[in-house]
């Protein structure tokens, strides 16, 4: 009965991780993608209302930076953003780009072009913390457990090393003494 249960928790399992990898995760990441399109509309929108010129360095580098999620985010592989993200979070260039940007529309003024840029961010932002939830929760801090369990198996093999050394070296000295009382006693008495 035990070993039935166990059969039937097991696939239960495999059955919720499967529904939420094919279905539910896509739709999560679907709905992200959606915010990304409107997000782009909008900018789009100032640019086609002269709000924004269009060939703006600001335009022209969130405009990327949303295709490129959007594109990222397409194959609904965690992997894929990860290594988008990745790719964004090392680009000095960008993030002098952005840093110049961030001083010229503070300059401007332009409070819906903040909004777009802050809620874009926002999203990449959301997006990053669903794909790295497992990570964040289960995965590190596994890997975490199991270093520290491998720390005291190391330090358990360290230290029965060390007593195993101490035993030998109590052996040596019974032997040492043991001769000594040997030679002592029996062979060179006077």
């Amino acid at each position: 009965m035990l070993a039935i249960n166990f059969i039937i928790a097991c696939l239960s399992l495999w059955l919720i991780m499967l529904i939420n990898y094919h279905f539910l995760q896509p739709a999560l990441k679907n709905q992200q993608r959606f915010k990304l399109y409107k997000l782009r509309d909008e900018l789009s929108l100032l640019a086609m209302s002269g709000e924004l010129d269009e060939k703006s360095d600001e335009y022209l580098t969130l405009i990327k930076l949303i295709n490129n999620a959007i594109r990222a985010t397409g194959s609904f592989q965690v992997t894929d953003f990860l290594k988008f993200i990745f790719n964004f979070h090392k680009d000095e260039e960008r993030k002098a780009r952005f840093k110049s940007i961030v001083e010229k529309i503070d300059q401007a003024n332009h409070k819906e072009y903040c909004r777009i840029a802050s809620d874009v961010f926002e999203v990449l932002h959301d997006i990053l913390r669903s794909d790295t939830r497992a990570l964040r929760y289960f995965l590190f801090p596994g890997l975490l457990a199991v270093g520290f369990l491998l720390k005291i198996v190391k330090i358990t093999k360290l230290i029965e090393k060390v007593e195993k050394k101490q035993e030998q070296i109590n052996e040596m000295d019974e032997d040492l003494d043991g001769y000594k009382d040997q030679f002592g006693k029996k062979t060179c008495a006077a």
